[in-house]
Order: C-alpha cells, then sequence, then structure tokens
C-alpha cells in the first residue's frame, strides 16, 4: 500500500510535480531538519504549494514517517480549508481506517488514541495561536508514545509567525521572540524520536534574509537557516507578478490594459477619511453615477459587470443542461474597519439601484464605453467577443433579477462559511462581489477573480503582507485575463512592482545557489550596512541585479518658464561628452549633477495625481556607484536620443508611461554598452501638451545596471 501512488494517481500529478515531492522527501530523510536548519518548499503565492506539501507527506509516509504536524496560519478558514483538503485527498486511506486526521483543538478526548489508533498513521492540524499550540503539547505530553513515533512536520505559511518578534521593553535589545515562534521551537525540541521539519512559504524573506549570527538579549541564538531549498516552480496556467508587472509594458499583452490608476483622494473619501466616518454624503449617494468622489469604484463594478457578462456568454453551453454556469467574482479591499466594510456595501447596492433604474438605452449608453475598452484586450486573444446588446442584455438581467451577491468578509468566521467542499471560496451568485478582504489574504483561493480593488495606503509596506493580499494571483485563463481589471493607486501598484522584482531576484540567487545569501544592505545616515528581515518595509526597498532598471515615473514637469534653464544647463554637461554616434562615458560625480538637476524640473502636487511618487536619486545613485565598484570602473555609459514624443500615461489615461526606452532600439544598444559599466539612457522630450506633457523640452533617464551584477536589496533605515 502505498500512500503516494494513492495520491498521484488520484490527482494526475506531472512528472514535473513528482520530481519536486519526491526530491523534497528525500532531503528530509538525507538531512537533520529542526528549528535551526529546517528543510523549505519554496513556491509561488497560489501556486499549488497545498498540493505539493501533501504529496511528500503521502511520500513521507511511505518511507516510515509515522505522524505528520500540520501548522496553519491563525485562521479558522485556513484550518478548515485544510482538513477538507486533507479528507478529499486522503478519501480511501481515511474511509479504510488506515489514516486518522485530527483538527488538535477539537479533539477533547484523548483516549481517543489508542494503540491501534498509533499503529496507523496519523495527522495533527494545528492553528498558529496559543490555544491550539497548548493543546499540541498536552496531546503528546499526556500521549507519551506520540513523541517517540518519526514525525514530519509541516510548517504552512512557515514566515507567517514561526520566524518573528516581538517588542518588549524589559528586554536588552527591546525584542524577543514571539510566542508562537518559541512554542513551535519548545515542541520541536521535546520530540524523542526521528522527526522532520519542512517549511513552507511564498514570502520567505523572514527566513532567507537573515543575519549570519543573531545575539538577543545578550544570547547568541542562531538564525533558522534552511538545511535544503526546493523552490516549486509554477504550473502552466498559474499567474503572478510577471505577468502583472512585467507583462504590463508589452502592449501586445492583456497585461498592458490590466491596471487602472485610482486617485489616492478617492480611495481616502471611499475610506470615509472625507466628510462622516458612518455614512457617506447623502447629496454624493444620490448622484452615484455622476459624482467624481465614487468614479474609480464606479468605474470598477461597471467594468466587473460588462466583464463577467462578457464571460458568463461566452462560456455558455446550451447544448448540455448540466453544464456548470460560470460565475466570477470582484474583491474590495481598502479597509480593515467594519462600518467602512457596511457604508461600501450599501454604496455598491446604490450604485446597481441606480443602473436597475435604467432604460435599456440609457444603461447602454454607459456600458458602451467600457465594453470598448475590454475589446481591446479581447482582441489579443482572438477570442469571440459577444455583441454589445447582448452584454447589455445580460447585465439588465442580472441587475433587475438580484443574480448580483454582495458579501462583507471580515471574520474568520464568516470566511469559513463560504468555503465549499474543495476548501475554495464558494461563488453562488454570477456575479460574487466581497467586501473586506483581511481574511482573504493567505492559502484562499478565489476562482475567476476578474476583479480587485485594492486601497489599503500605508505609509510603509510590510512586504509579505501586501504580497499576501494579491489574491488575484493564482491559477487564471486566458479569456479571464482578458477581462480581468486590477485598481489602486499608482504609490500601491508602484510599490508592488517593487516587492515583486525583489521577490523574484531572492528566488533567482536561491536557485542558482540554495546556500548562498542574498547582498542585503541597508543605509543609516551616510553609512551601509547589512540588514535583517525586520528592516524590510517595501516602501524603501529597491532590488537589483543586471540590467535592472532605473527611472522616474508619474512625475510632471514644472513650467517652461521654471525648467528652462535648467535644461540648458543639463545640456551643457550631456553634449561635450557625446560621440558621433551620441554616446560617450561620464563620471560620477557629473552623473550625480545631471540627475539632481533633472529631478528639480519635475513637481509632485495633488493635481497631477502623483504624491507619493517622488523619484529618490539618492537610491539611484547608491545602485549605480555599487554596480561601478562590481565592475571595478570609475565610468558610466551614456547614450542620448533627443526629440521623443513619449506620453505621460498610457492605456486611455489609466496609470503612467513607466518604459519611455524603446525595447527594440534604445534597451539593445544600452545593454550592449553595459558589458563593463552601467549606463544611463538620456531619452529628450519635447514635452507636447498633447501627450499630457506643458509644452516644455525635458528630459526623461533611465538607468541601467551592468552585465553579471549580482542580485541586491538595498533599503533605507
Amino acid at each position: 500500500m502505498s500512500y503516494y501512488k494513492y495520491i498521484t494517481g488520484k490527482r494526475e500529478d506531472n512528472q514535473e510535480l513528482k520530481a519536486v515531492m519526491e526530491a523534497v522527501a528525500s532531503d528530509l530523510q538525507k538531512h537533520k531538519t529542526n528549528e535551526i536548519k529546517p528543510g523549505v518548499l519554496l513556491g509561488l503565492i497560489q501556486s499549488g504549494k497545498t498540493r505539493a506539501f501533501l504529496g511528500i507527506l503521502a511520500k513521507c509516509f511511505d518511507e516510515g514517517y509515522d505522524v505528520s504536524v500540520i501548522f496553519t496560519k491563525n485562521s479558522v478558514a485556513l484550518v478548515e480549508q485544510t482538513m477538507k483538503r486533507l479528507k478529499s485527498e486522503f478519501e480511501l486511506p481515511i474511509a479504510s481506517k488506515k489514516l486518522y486526521v485530527w483538527d488538535v483543538i477539537k479533539l477533547q478526548n484523548l483516549d481517543q488514541l489508542t494503540g491501534y489508533i498509533l499503529s496507523n498513521k496519523v495527522i495533527f492540524v494545528v492553528k498558529k495561536e496559543m490555544k491550539n499550540m497548548e493543546k499540541l503539547h498536552q496531546i503528546f505530553d499526556e500521549v507519551s508514545q506520540l513523541r517517540k513515533k518519526n514525525i514530519l512536520i509541516i510548517d504552512d505559511e512557515a514566515d507567517q509567525a514561526s520566524v518573528s518578534f516581538v517588542n518588549d521593553k524589559e528586554k536588552i535589545d527591546g525584542v524577543d521572540f514571539a510566542k508562537i515562534a518559541k512554542s513551535l521551537s519548545d515542541f520541536r525540541l521535546n520530540l524523542k524520536g526521528r522527526n522532520s521539519f519542512l517549511q513552507v512559504t511564498a514570502t520567505p524573506y523572514s527566513l532567507y534574509l537573515q543575519p549570519q549570527e543573531l545575539e538577543l538579549n545578550g544570547e547568541e541564538t542562531a538564525p533558522n537557516r534552511p538545511a535544503f531549498t526546493h523552490l516549486l516552480h509554477p504550473h502552466a496556467a498559474y499567474v503572478g507578478g510577471v505577468y502583472y508587472f512585467e507583462n504590463a509594458i508589452d502592449c501586445e499583452s492583456t497585461a498592458y490594459y490590466l491596471y487602472k490608476r485610482v486617485p489616492d483622494d478617492q480611495i481616502d473619501y471611499l475610506n470615509g477619511k472625507s466628510k462622516s466616518t458612518t455614512t457617506y454624503n447623502k447629496k454624493t449617494l444620490n448622484n452615484v453615477l455622476n459624482t467624481d468622489n465614487f468614479e474609480s469604484i464606479r468605474s470598477a463594478i461597471i467594468n466587473y459587470l460588462v466583464g463577467g457578462s462578457i464571460r458568463q456568454i461566452q462560456e455558455k453551453d446550451d447544448s448540455n443542461p448540466w453544464a456548470e454556469a460560470y460565475h466570477s467574482a470582484f474583491v474590495l479591499h481598502t479597509s480593515v474597519t467594519k462600518a467602512i466594510h457596511t457604508q461600501q456595501k450599501d454604496l455598491i447596492e446604490k450604485i446597481l439601484l441606480k443602473l436597475n433604474s435604467l432604460s435599456q438605452v440609457e444603461l447602454t449608453s454607459i456600458l458602451k464605453y467600457p465594453y470598448h475598452l475590454l475589446e481591446l484586450s479581447l482582441k489579443l486573444i482572438n477570442e469571440k467577443i459577444p455583441k454589445l446588446e447582448e452584454v447589455v442584455s445580460t447585465v439588465k438581467e442580472a441587475l433587475e433579477n438580484e443574480f448580483i451577491g454582495i458579501t462583507i468578509v471580515n471574520s474568520e468566521n464568516q470566511v469559513a462559511e463560504l468555503l465549499g467542499e474543495d476548501g475554495q471560496l464558494r461563488l453562488d451568485n454570477p456575479f460574487n462581489i466581497f467586501i473586506g478582504g483581511q481574511t482573504l489574504d493567505r492559502g484562499i483561493t478565489i476562482d475567476h477573480l476578474i476583479g480587485f480593488y485594492y486601497g489599503r495606503n500605508p505609509k510603509n509596506f510590510q512586504m509579505d503582507t501586501v504580497l499576501q493580499h494579491s489574491r488575484m494571483y493564482g491559477s487564471r485563463s486566458q479569456s479571464d485575463l482578458a477581462v480581468t481589471r486590477f485598481y489602486t493607486s499608482f504609490r500601491v501598484y508602484n510599490a508592488m512592482k517593487n516587492m515583486h522584482y525583489f521577490d523574484q531576484d531572492l528566488r533567482d540567487n536561491i536557485q542558482k545557489d540554495p546556500a548562498a545569501s542574498v547582498r542585503f544592505i541597508a543605509k543609516k545616515g551616510t553609512t551601509i550596512k547589512p540588514c535583517g528581515p525586520n528592516k524590510i518595509k517595501a516602501s524603501t526597498v529597491v532590488s537589483f541585479k543586471e540590467y535592472s532598471r532605473f527611472l522616474p515615473v508619474g512625475f510632471q514637469t514644472r513650467s517652461k518658464t521654471s525648467i528652462k534653464k535648467l535644461v540648458s544647463e543639463i545640456d551643457g554637461l550631456i553634449y561635450p561628452q557625446l560621440d558621433e554616434n551620441k554616446e560617450g562615458v561620464l563620471d560620477f560625480e557629473t552623473l550625480k549633477v545631471i540627475l539632481l538637476k533633472i529631478n528639480d524640473t519635475y513637481i509632485y502636487e495633488p493635481q497631477y495625481g502623483n504624491i507619493g511618487l517622488y523619484w529618490d536619486v539618492d537610491v539611484v545613485l547608491k545602485a549605480i556607484e555599487l554596480g561601478m565598484n562590481f565592475k571595478n570602473t570609475n565610468q558610466i555609459g551614456l547614450y542620448y536620443k533627443d526629440g521623443r514624443e513619449t506620453s505621460r500615461t498610457k492605456n486611455q489615461g489609466q496609470s503612467f508611461t513607466d518604459a519611455p526606452d524603446d525595447g527594440k532600439t534604445d534597451l539593445p544598444r544600452s545593454k550592449a554598452l553595459a558589458v563593463n559599466k552601467p549606463v544611463v539612457m538620456f531619452l529628450k522630450q519635447k514635452g507636447l501638451s498633447i501627450n499630457g506633457w506643458r509644452d516644455t523640452e525635458f528630459y526623461w533617464p533611465v538607468i541601467l545596471m551592468p552585465a553579471n551584477m549580482p542580485n541586491y536589496v538595498y533599503s533605507e533605515e
């Protein structure tokens, strides 16, 4: 009887996944894994990590392990999802009394753990919460046989609570290990038999970005460095940061149309920071289809209705009366405050009510523009596009017959109630709008999520937290992606993009050499020093490697009279360095002067929608300096072009242009110049008003890191 053959056969796992699962199981037996050196399975958000670790568990059962303890995030919903997944995937072993599965907090009578049951395989699911941890300790203390068993510990979402610190003013260093982390560590140390420890995560920063030695409150503590790491590569249908951020600059990709910029003041208003905190202004609510205050959320809801209707029509199968109907989802996540969630539900109900009151002609007039915008991305995948009239009729039917569910999700119990038998969030209606979002972060899967309005806008972004909010990542069809839209402020979008590149660089580093550490540095005053995980704030993190690009985005120029002299001075610094091909070299100090002058030609004001997007030249200069040091050169390559007419925005004004350099000419030539030094492209723009500028010439620089640069992460403390 093979658990592994059973589960892989039932799921029809491919060879690539099997290879990873078998390699992890093999390494768990070869290596001593414990609280100091765990084994790590590193996946991506929503990429099939649970599927993989259950396969590893099955393989380990075949190899002589008796018991598995699975630690989950402190979430009722995730525990329930894990239990359902276990019962589904191990259905036959459970039914044949060869495997027993318990949620520890529900195991009230320990007499159930008889010798017969312990002679079979046992799985305990434990929420990372103190009552659950205490119950686990009690079970293993009172049923002493368990401690002698061969045990596989699987720490799901391993960076969440397992490797963490808390502020404690009574301690020498002002911090101490968090209670959950200490309890989990104590549990591992109390085991007497052979045991292995596997950590599973998609956000591994606290696991890998630890110092080589850590002294805490006068005691030297070894960091939780992995004994081994295996990367779980995403399945073919996986959509993540590469699509959302890298493909977004390709006008031939549906990702080009995905992001919609939301002004900060509209997010503030939606979060109740203007007017009343208990209800929106009545006059504004009564004018909900026209007011500027709700323009972005109104547009998002209307786009969702149109996109969802298009997909319903495309997926409709009249030949099969039992065919599963297409149901979609939209998530609104801007606040953790329950009162605001209630306001937002009332607001969306008001929008839908007003739309329903319109005549067919009036509704068609409103839906026509978003329909044509969605057409642009649908045409890229050669998908059959339903006629506007058919889409309008589908939206009208949904409005009239209440086919649109609006659900507030701001508690663990609410999420648990919404989970289906497969452990995924149920989509009961053709259109499903979920408001809240905080409890929908780690582990919860939402199929057909084609609209995501994200408005959490803190001063500092905690990287793993924000990435785990990215519920739009996961298995997505090309047809769904063509109508998917993501709404947030450009500051948030930019921070998420930085996180993606940082995350990707870290994975690349691990893949090339799992034992290597990322060169993680932080600026404090005028010094540069190594920095640990608790210093990571995404708003100040810059990740770079070979050919990484740095450039300002979202800026507006000052007036012509304000910058004409500055632009002339910049000309005077650049022109003498150019050869007949308009290329050359610069020294660091000259470049520093030029970039600072260029930055002085930019302006950031609310009217331009770019507050928070200020270009930090100091960070860029530090990256250039590191690139020069790595290549042992005192030169920076210079590439110059003028007469450019790049627009300030792209995608019908929905986002800021972030690629003034031509990927077919500028970038290849600059890469050729960047073999032995960093390169700066000085792209002089005409700055025409028809392109969103102020009818004045200005410089748009793009900095390119040199070839063969190792991965660096730079952060200002």
